[in-house]
């Protein structure tokens, strides 16, 4: 056995029998299932781990902090302190897999099923993984759209672009900009009216080094559509559509590219403004593998998680949200 006196965990020199990644192992997957989604996985919000149910987020607003000079000391009243509380949301998954449908693949002839009771660390691996992934892309579209099952996301609560949708979003308080439906012509033209509108209402946003425009994959595909048809057809360049355009800005700004976010919606904002938080880290996350073939005679397998997620604006005013329906 061996013994690390600065933890309480102990490692004992035994071969464990069939898993169920309830102990050490459960936290690189749980955080893939969490934090695999590209908003999360690219650094494009800010991520809080290690919250047990809520976290408050403190902001500050500062006026004109300067006055004539007095002997006297006279308070200026410009720092204004308050905050904003990132809520999780309990959530969970629940699936079962029948061993029939993958279990060959993973054993081959060599191996009998009948007599070969415990499960490859392999297909373990495979099954949990899987799992994770479509969890994320689950994710990746509540963080944005919201629904019914995790509550807001920065656009809505309820998986639909509207006012009402957007005024339940963490993002409802964000200054916002009329813009239209997005088309392979006008997209340069909708992320100026966005940006035009932080040059005349938010100037400051737009010193900050995490500035950037978030944005769904259709409009960065219209939008490389209409660079790759600028200049008469002839593209950047002179190089048409025989060029790579990755990583694309608008006037120095990049443009972020999220999958889960809405279409002919645009959002200006820096990183350290849009707040993810998630339990993991904390006793209260859980991953099991269950082999219930073992005991109920069935010849499934089942795979639970257990975590909580939330998103929040720090200080919602400081994002340009772009959309069709503001009036």
């Amino acid at each position: 056995m061996n013994f690390n006196r600065y933890t309480r965990r102990r490692q004992f020199d035994i071969t464990p029998g069939t898993p169920t990644y309830a102990g050490e192992l459960k936290y690189p997957i749980l955080a893939a299932a969490t934090k695999a989604n590209d908003t999360v996985a690219k650094g494009f919000v800010d991520v809080i781990d290690g919250i047990h149910f809520k976290a408050v987020l403190p902001t500050l607003a500062v006026a004109d902090t300067l006055q004539a000079a007095a002997c006297a000391f006279a308070d200026g009243a410009d720092l204004t302190i308050g905050e904003r509380v990132l809520t999780l949301t309990d959530l969970m998954v629940n699936e079962e897999i029948c061993r029939k449908t993958v279990y060959p693949g993973w054993h081959g002839a060599a191996t009998s099923r009948a007599t070969t009771n415990v499960m490859t660390q392999e297909f373990v691996t495979y099954t949990l993984a899987e799992t994770a992934a479509k969890t994320a892309e689950n994710i990746e579209d509540a963080i944005w759209k919201g629904s019914a099952t995790f509550g807001a996301g920065f656009l809505s609560n309820d998986g639909a672009f509207d006012s009402a949708g957007l005024a339940a979003g963490t993002l409802a308080d964000a200054t916002k900009q009329d813009i239209t439906a997005m088309t392979a012509s006008n997209t340069v033209e909708q992320l100026g009216l966005v940006y035009a509108k932080a040059a005349s209402d938010k100037p400051a946003i737009l010193g900050k080094t995490s500035l950037a425009f978030y944005v769904s994959v259709k409009t960065y595909a219209l939008y490389i559509q209409q660079l790759g048809n600028s200049g008469s057809g002839q593209g950047i360049n002179f190089l048409g559509v025989a060029q790579n355009l990755n990583n694309l800005s608008y006037l120095g700004v990049p443009i972020n590219v999220c999958p889960g976010m809405f279409d002919d919606a645009i959002v200006l904002t820096t990183k350290e403004n849009l707040v993810y938080g998630t339990n993991v880290g904390t006793d209260q996350t859980d991953i099991q593998w269950i082999p219930t073939y073992q005991y109920d005679g069935s010849d499934n397998v089942r795979i639970v998680m257990r975590f909580a997620l939330g998103t929040q604006t720090r200080i919602p005013a400081d994002a340009i949200v772009g959309a069709t329906f503001i009036a």
